[in-house]
């Protein structure tokens, strides 16, 4: 018997209350921990459990198996400090005068992700990557042997061009993720029996492309070639052009290229690996059941796909992230959410999931009613922003529509429920102008734009020198 709609919104609603009680009580008596781990530059669509039949996933697999796996969740930035600056403050990177690559954010008056948990009295610590300035974790990785390792992957391997993608000629212990995981799992030893948030950043598979031996083996002559044609060449925006002929992607021979994109399968594999000695770790200490998992991302990679690579573009190769959650305690398991979401979602989220109080002023909001079934999220968008070369660029994604458009007049309207490859541009259609300058309003809504100089978008380094593994001159290939 189907109840009436009233009473449906009700249960749902006391569903929701309940639950909050639930965790509200468990926070009481010990809490809930957080394990959030993180990659840079994984493309969603090369993880087992989002559909890529090749790729070896297992741990992920098994989180996605274990939780809630988002299909439409979108970076603020598909660059790395904004991004990462989005994800810790729960803010529009935009909002807090954040454009770029410069890391240099200090958060003031903000609560970020950091003080939310050490106010509340958790241990907490992030190991790895962090290129987002400082929202005050108290403790840090990037220990000697992180730096070490770091540092020898930048000496050792060559740029961030497909042309010189490498097998890595130092043993996988010597990865600085392995570092990093080996900083986690001392961490997770010693505080075993407090409560804690423990964030966990690896940079691969973020260029250079370069893996060791066995796991380019695996993919050797078994990826498929990347999807391009002249036509999706032709139609992309100006900025991807002039990337792509800045970075000479149409230099990549198809050898290069196929040799490239088995190399990232590669390292996608043993990040993989890495974060399942973690996972390992918390189920040998008993804390896997009182522990809330997420694995994201702070933007995707194109992987060749239209013949451009990296991010910086509102395609969802680049700008769509990993976003699994799991916590069987709480959140059901094997669940498929395709409603929109962003990483600024994150720290609402894991306030309400851990009954801490929400900060006042934040642009993302909670899933957990999306995550807990009490609310389709029918009416829920995510956005996104770029600042590159001498304009802008906004993204909205609705539940069925992708809508963007850049301050030298280039716009994008994409029908994703119809066309999820995103090949046909709707926006010159006069039955799709209405709707296209809705979404633009709707995008635009608060937008800082208008406030930023051209200062702030070509006056900041160049991601070759922003981050650990970013490109260098190109020089003679060797290992291949």
């Amino acid at each position: 018997m189907r109840l009436p709609t009233v009473r449906l919104l009700t249960t749902a609603a006391l569903l929701l209350v309940c639950a909050r009680l639930s965790l509200g009580a468990a926070d009481s008596t010990g809490g809930y921990n957080v394990l959030l781990l993180m990659s840079d530059e994984h493309n969603p669509r090369v993880i087992g459990a989002y559909g890529d039949p090749l790729v070896k996933t297992p741990t992920l697999d098994s989180l996605a198996a274990t939780g809630v796996r988002f299909t439409a969740a979108y970076c603020q930035n598909p660059i790395c400090v904004p991004s990462r600056v989005a994800l810790v403050s729960g803010r529009m990177p935009s909002n807090l005068n954040t454009f770029g690559n410069t890391a240099n954010q200090k958060y003031q008056n903000i609560t970020t992700l950091a003080d939310l948990f050490v106010h509340a009295g958790y241990q907490a610590a992030w190991f790895g990557k962090t290129h987002w300035g400082d929202p005050r974790f108290p403790t840090n990785g990037g220990g000697a042997a992180n730096k070490k390792a770091a540092k020898q992957e930048r000496d050792e391997s060559m740029s961030r061009l497909p042309q010189d993608s490498q097998i890595s000629t130092w043993p996988v212990e010597k990865n600085a993720e392995h570092a990093t995981a080996g900083e986690a799992l001392a961490f997770l030893e010693q505080n075993k029996a407090r409560k804690f948030f423990l964030g966990v950043s690896f940079v691969k598979p973020h260029f250079p492309f370069t893996i060791q031996q066995k796991y380019y083996d695996m993919y050797r002559g078994k990826v498929s070639p990347p999807r391009t044609s002249p036509k999706l060449i032709a139609e992309l925006p100006s900025l991807s052009k002039e990337e792509r002929e800045k970075y000479n992607h149409a230099g990549a021979t198809p050898e290069e290229i196929m040799r490239t994109k088995a190399i990232y399968y590669g390292m996608v594999t043993y990040v993989d690996d890495e974060f399942g000695r973690i996972l390992k770790k918390l189920d040998e200490l008993g804390l896997r059941e009182k522990t809330i998992i997420v694995y994201t991302a702070d933007h995707g990679e194109m992987l060749g796909d239209r013949g451009i690579w990296y991010k910086n573009s509102f395609y969802d190769g680049s700008a769509t992230i990993p976003f699994i959650w799991s916590f069987p305690r709480a959140l059901p398991q094997g669940k498929v959410v395709r409603t929109p979401a962003m990483n600024m979602d994150v720290l609402p989220t894991l306030a309400d999931l851990c009954g801490l109080p929400k900060p006042a002023g934040l642009e993302g909001s909670s899933l957990l009613p999306v995550l807990q079934g009490t609310d389709n999220g029918a009416s829920r968008i995510a956005l996104s922003e770029n600042y590159r070369g001498n304009f802008a660029g906004r993204m909205i994604r609705t539940a069925r529509w992708k809508y963007f458009f850049y301050t030298n007049g280039e716009e994008f309207l994409y029908d994703l429920e119809n066309d999820p490859l995103e090949e046909t541009n709707l926006v010159t259609d006069p039955q799709h102008r209405k709707l296209a300058d809705d979404l633009k309003a709707q995008a635009t809504a608060g937008w800082v734009q208008g406030k930023r100089s051209i200062r702030d978008i070509v006056g900041v380094p160049s991601e070759a020198n922003a981050a650990p593994g970013n490109a260098k001159p190109a020089r003679k290939k060797k290992n291949q």
